[in-house]
């Protein structure tokens, strides 16, 4: 109708993530955020989250971040989002980790902090740089951060803190990486640890600990996009899209089919869906002034997408990945799995009980019509 509510497709903003308490967050299925929350107050006191690009990991921490609120400190650090991650040392990621702490118990928690503990937070810049130089930052990060973690949980009704670390997924394996996991093992045990890693230590880790013995992984996994759970899958995407355009109360019923198309063509990565969706919408709008995509639009956006996967291979990986389809893929090297499961080009599934890699969907076409 003409006084219905036209769709703003950038409100969908598939690359961001949402905030603890958001209220355009809908639970997922299953490995979201409520499940990592369950199993922190259930005593598990370090998890390690992993999972491809696009497929929630920021908006499921954020999630644990608010469930796990009522009993302990949980305080979100963002630790991509203040500073270059390529260029974040151990002492770096303390900084920020100290100042965001303090932050936090001061707004929104108002807790009675010393004058001490207030100063070296405002001693350092966003980007975990000191400004100047104060006096309390002479002692080790880690000491630093002990001490905030150890006051803030002594003043805070609830007796305990919670660092959830997002953005570490992008650092690059080597010294520099190992260095600021060292780092963050030498926090008080008395801390909860719920940490985004990068493929490449969920791979590479062996049967040593990242951070501390015992510690979980848990892999935010694609959606599936088959069966009974596809269908539940399809329905949670949906009501994400709704809660994000958020002035758009109802979706079309004509809507749906190509909802279901889009959540098949995503591979169960929420961004890719989200994106498809944004895409599609705005070719709807700049094509035929349309306040909603067709088939054609969608099919447009799809393109897009598939020519992104494209150019993300490199060479060798068609050959490869046609070798380990269907398997669980240990024969494929390790630096070439991490980057095309980072990537999303390979997914993992449970098959009859078994994990093997699938290629994305979008990304299949790119592999049938390479040259040999």
């Amino acid at each position: 109708m003409a006084d219905d509510p036209i769709p703003d497709w950038r409100l969908l903003a598939p690359h961001r993530p949402l905030s603890p308490g958001d209220d355009a967050y809908v639970a997922r299925p299953t490995s979201g955020g409520d499940a990592i929350a369950q199993w922190v107050e259930a005593g598990g006191s370090t998890v390690l989250v992993s999972g491809p690009t696009g497929v929630g990991k920021s908006t499921e921490l954020a999630q644990a971040a608010q469930v796990l609120q009522p009993t302990r400190v949980a305080c979100l650090v963002q630790a991509d989002r203040a500073t270059n991650i390529h260029r974040l040392t151990a002492e770096g990621l303390t900084r920020i980790v100290v100042k965001r702490l303090v932050l936090f118990a001061l707004d929104p928690l108002h807790l009675p902090l010393s004058e001490a503990l207030r100063s070296a937070a405002t001693s350092v810049g966003e980007d975990g740089e000191v400004h100047p130089m104060s006096l309390s930052f002479r002692m080790s990060g880690t000491d630093r951060a002990g001490i905030a973690v150890e006051e803030i949980a002594r003043v805070s009704p609830q007796g305990r803190v919670a660092l959830l670390i997002d953005g570490l997924e992008k650092l690059l394996p080597g010294p520099h990486a190992r260095d600021i996991f060292e780092a963050l093992s030498r926090l008080p045990d008395s801390v909860d640890l719920i940490v985004v890693i990068p493929w490449h230590a969920a791979f590479g880790g062996g049967t040593e600990p990242i951070l501390r013995a015992g510690e979980r992984l848990h892999r935010v996994a694609p959606l599936d996009t088959d069966g009974a759970t596809g269908l539940a899958a399809a329905e949670f995407l949906g009501r994400v899209l709704a809660g994000r355009l958020r002035s758009i109360h109802t979706l079309p019923e004509s809507l749906k089919p190509l909802l279901g198309l889009a959540f098949k063509a995503s591979g169960g990565i929420p961004r890719v869906f989200l994106q498809l969706m944004a895409d599609a919408g705005t070719y709807a709008r700049v094509k035929r002034g349309a306040a909603w995509p067709d088939d054609s639009d969608l099919h447009e956006a799809m393109v897009d997408q598939q020519d992104s996967f494209r150019r993300a291979l490199l060479p060798g990986d068609t050959q490869a990945i046609k070798a380990v389809e269907g398997t669980d893929g240990r024969e494929l090297d390790l630096e070439r799995r991490v980057r095309l499961m980072a990537q999303g080009i390979l997914l993992e599934r449970v098959r009859n009980g078994t994990v093997v890699l699938e290629v994305h969907p979008l990304a299949a076409p790119a592999l049938l019509h390479s040259r040999p």
